[in-house]
């Protein structure tokens, strides 16, 4: 009896939820049928089991989504870590609970495998649901990210709120559009939230506070120079020879060659650091052993979902709980502390992305654009690192 009336309440839910989206507006110009193509994962093989696939169209699920006809999308770290599992654990129990919300616990079956990667995107607005007003036109050229827990851009199209969908800067074309919000949201969260700087608005107190960006000639990297250099920081970066003179344009008042000879004792010299972002994966031991002088260092590199996949979510938290303990317990020699930042998908922060790009504080730095064909070839290419910018896969 109890089940039964627990369907009775999905099917009413459900049914209800689809008379309100059947009020959605449709691109008259637009006409994609009901199958697109896609490149998904069907194991966490990593990209053993990568394939392009002719797939169902995406719907509409909610008033607030937008479904985007994708031009253009980046390929980023994450999406080589999702490809073997990464954070399955975690983001299966998000997905379970917002199937579970809205009533369709089918969508959830669709949403786990074969699961499609990429995070950022540019693209044109072909269909909305009614809730999403006039912020955003049938026929706009727009950006945007995508939720982890959400079907992912490398494909035709893609279903996202619309609330992390902006508006396309005009100063941008679509390939250098998609290169920026994934990278931008991370290097924002971690230095705004993470590092503490929304809690010091006040200019003045700004100046002259020293940022160590450890790998600054990549995705995350790149960005991180140039929100601090908007927020009037002093900023010192790392990187290989090649990579100096791009981080001098960038803006980084000190680059140091990571491989040069006195390089560490050039690095303790422009110290003490109010913040160390480590965007080269280095870890705090390796900080720490350096004796690079610091308040708060942060790494990328979170243990927290894997802690979540190794050891379920109750016994992950624990571990993340004891991990966050070990590196932070002040000891005599050394009472910094560390932290972990994450990419957040923000309005707020596609907001201040989009103001600094209009004003021209932040450019992007794109080091090549692969057709949608030969996009393992992109994915490969990210497993080697020591990327210049970002990677872009052009879907036009």
């Amino acid at each position: 009896m109890l089940q039964k009336t627990i369907l009775r309440l999905r099917c009413t839910v459900r049914t209800a939820h689809l008379r309100s989206l059947s009020k959605l507006s449709v691109d008259p110009k637009e006409n994609p049928g009901d199958r697109m193509q896609a490149w998904q994962i069907h194991s966490y093989n990593g990209l053993e089991d990568l394939r392009l696939s002719n797939v169902r169209m995406p719907v509409l699920t909610n008033p607030t989504d937008v479904l985007v006809k994708i031009e253009a999308a980046s390929v980023n770290p994450i999406d080589i870590a999702m490809s073997g599992g990464y954070g399955n654990t975690f983001l299966n129990t998000i997905r379970k609970t917002k199937s579970l919300a809205c009533g369709s616990w089918s969508q959830f079956e669709e949403m786990d495998l074969p699961l499609t990667l990429g995070r950022d995107f540019a693209g044109v607005i072909v269909s909305k649901g009614h809730n999403v007003g006039n912020r955003l036109k049938l026929g706009e050229e727009v950006w945007g990210v995508v939720p982890l827990e959400k079907q992912g851009c490398h494909a035709n199209y893609v279903v996202v709120d619309s609330s992390l969908v902006n508006p396309r800067p005009r100063k941008l074309s679509y390939i250098e559009a998609a290169s920026i919000l994934y990278v931008g949201l991370t290097a924002w969260s971690a230095l705004w939230f993470t590092g503490g700087l929304c809690y010091k608005t006040a200019i003045i107190t700004r100046l002259n506070r020293r940022v160590l960006v450890m790998g600054g000639s990549g995705g995350v990297g790149t960005l991180a120079i140039q929100l601090l250099k908007a927020w009037n920081m002093h900023v010192i970066s790392t990187c290989s020879s090649d990579a100096v003179e791009m981080l001098q344009n960038l803006g980084a008042d000190t680059v140091i060659d990571y491989k040069q000879d006195g390089a560490d004792a050039e690095i303790i010299s422009e110290g003490p650091y109010d913040i160390i972002l480590d965007c080269a994966n280095q870890g705090p031991e390796h900080v720490r052993k350096k004796g690079y002088p610091h308040d708060t260092y942060i790494a990328l590199n979170s243990p927290m979902l894997k802690n979540f996949d190794n050891h379920g979510l109750v016994m992950g938290m624990a571990q993340n709980l004891s991990d966050l303990l070990r590196f932070n317990i002040p000891k005599a020699e050394n009472k910094s502390s560390v932290k972990w930042g994450f990419f957040i998908p923000s309005q707020t922060g596609i907001n201040v992305l989009q103001k600094l790009v209009e004003n021209e504080e932040i450019v992007p730095v794109v080091q090549q654009v692969y057709p949608f064909q030969d996009l393992p070839q992109a994915y490969e290419r990210l497993k080697q690192g020591h990327l210049r910018g970002k990677l872009v896969i052009d879907m036009r």
